[in-house]
């Protein structure tokens, strides 16, 4: 009885296996003739106008999301589908967006004298305790965002406590 049971339960895996497989366009997602966007059609695998791997693309290319655009990223080369020529050509590299938040007042700090977790804990809070004092301004009760001045002069007094506490500042 046992191994009827078991039988069944193969054989009803193996076959929601293979309805899986064969029930995706293209042979799944990233795959030619996927229309995963609006229309069906958009850029890159996602969109159905490429395919996921090869056609000039090396092996281990990374895929990465850049805004809209999906670019593979492999040893440094970036890579972009080309529709003229049914491949995936090199590219320059995306542009780098510059944008900065104006509500961030962290500042990055890397223990360099072997500080503990704790310590670094204590170092923050000190440091945050002295940056208050030193701009007037504490993000931990602003109800509304500073000026740039007032940021810049916060989070310059936590990095100038920091690094005098052996941190290397990010």
């Amino acid at each position: 009885m046992k191994s009827i049971v078991a039988r069944i339960i193969v054989a009803s895996l193996t076959a929601t296996l293979s309805l899986s497989a064969l029930a995706a366009p293209g042979g799944g997602p990233g795959g030619p003739g996927h229309g995963g966007g609006p229309g069906g059609a958009g850029p890159g695998p996602a969109w159905g106008s490429a395919p996921a791997r090869g056609h000039g693309l090396p092996d281990g290319a990374r895929a990465l999301w850049l805004g809209s655009m999906l670019y593979f990223l492999a040893a440094g080369t970036y890579y972009l589908w080309n529709a003229d020529q049914q491949r995936y050509v090199p590219v320059a590299a995306p542009p780098v967006a510059q944008y900065e938040n104006p509500n961030d007042y962290n500042v990055i700090a890397y223990p360099t004298q072997g500080q503990s977790p704790d310590q670094q804990a204590r170092d923050r809070y000190e440091c945050h305790a002295w940056a208050v004092s030193q701009s007037g301004f504490d993000p931990a009760s602003a109800q509304q965002p500073p000026t740039s001045t007032v940021r810049d002069l916060y989070r310059r007094a936590i990095g100038a406590c920091l690094g005098g506490r052996g941190y290397s500042i990010g």
